[in-house]
């Protein structure tokens, strides 16, 4: 599960330079409806041939509904907050999920955390917010926050929703099942809701390298990424899942200045440092996610 969780913060911090590059080129809702699409059609061949359509599976459907939802709304916000917000910026706000969902679990399953566990989230969430507001206390005092930074912290809470309610709602699916049921549910959801985004696409005018890009959101910072949180939402608890996002930042600034050689500069190296602090406490401290007591019927 730990080591699914670092794959899965690695692919998912690819995604934010990616939407970066594309994010002016094609609609957000046509992109998430697209990228779904694909995954959802590469994992139904796939479940397929191992023979993995169970008819029990399909129980409760309104659960991958829900589950779809939350998540097509968060990657519509990512690439809609992606035309205005830098890539470093959104990360570091994808790593307020912690503290996020510690505060969802509290509030509609009464589940309380120790007040360690708070303290270093709050160390996290103080990292997160010295890079958002490029250490400038002036603008955390007045909220100079962008319109995409905002947007996307609309976004983050909608993927906090996926992360807290999916180990309530699944009931022993596999987890590429789930991942393939939740993709679907929400490429219908989409159709549905914004015909008219979808249909108006030049998709025939899109680049290759557009593509190339599609195909990674598909594959990678879909399939693989879905598959590896539902798997790892079994076995650890939500505090200590969603910490693993604290190391986006990091995958996302080193491929900042790698790639397209930004700078780094202070404020980044102190907020990531509070954020680091917190990921290796939260891994030390926090407990797994209790397995269901056996009961004698």
């Amino acid at each position: 599960a730990h080591a699914g969780m670092v794959l899965f913060a690695i692919l998912i911090s690819g995604s934010f330079p990616i939407g970066a590059y594309i994010s002016n080129d094609i609609d957000p809702i046509a992109l998430t409806f697209i990228r779904f699409l694909l995954a959802s059609v590469l994992l139904a061949i796939f479940l397929w041939r191992k023979n993995m359509f169970q008819r029990e599976y399909f129980k409760r459907p309104w659960r991958y509904f829900l589950l779809g939802g939350s998540f097509s709304f968060y990657f519509i916000f990512m690439f809609e907050a992606l035309k205005t917000a830098s890539p470093i910026s959104t990360s570091s706000i994808f790593t307020l999920m912690p503290f996020l969902a510690v505060c969802l679990d509290r509030a509609f399953f009464g589940l309380k955390t120790k007040a360690n566990i708070v303290f270093y989230l709050l160390v996290g969430s103080a990292g997160a917010l010295v890079i958002i507001f490029q250490g400038s206390l002036a603008n955390l005092m007045y909220l100079n926050l962008s319109y995409g930074e905002f947007v996307f912290f609309l976004g983050t809470l909608s993927h906090v929703s996926y992360a807290v309610f999916m180990p309530k709602l699944r009931s022993g699916e596999p987890a590429i099942f789930v991942t393939f049921a939740v993709m679907a549910s929400a490429s219908i959801l989409i159709l549905l809701i914004f015909p008219n985004r979808i249909v108006q696409t030049d998709w025939a005018g899109l680049g290759w390298d557009m593509y190339l890009c599609i195909a990674y959101l598909a594959i990678f910072a879909s399939i693989f990424s879905f598959t590896l949180l539902t798997f790892a939402s079994s076995h650890l608890a939500s505090g200590q899942l969603t910490a693993y996002t604290f190391s986006t930042p990091f995958w996302v600034t080193v491929f900042q200045v790698a790639v397209f050689g930004q700078a780094l500069l202070t404020y980044l190296i102190v907020g990531g440092l509070m954020i680091f602090f917190s990921l290796v406490m939260l891994l030390w401290r926090a407990q797994p996610r209790a397995e269901p007591k056996q009961q004698t019927v």
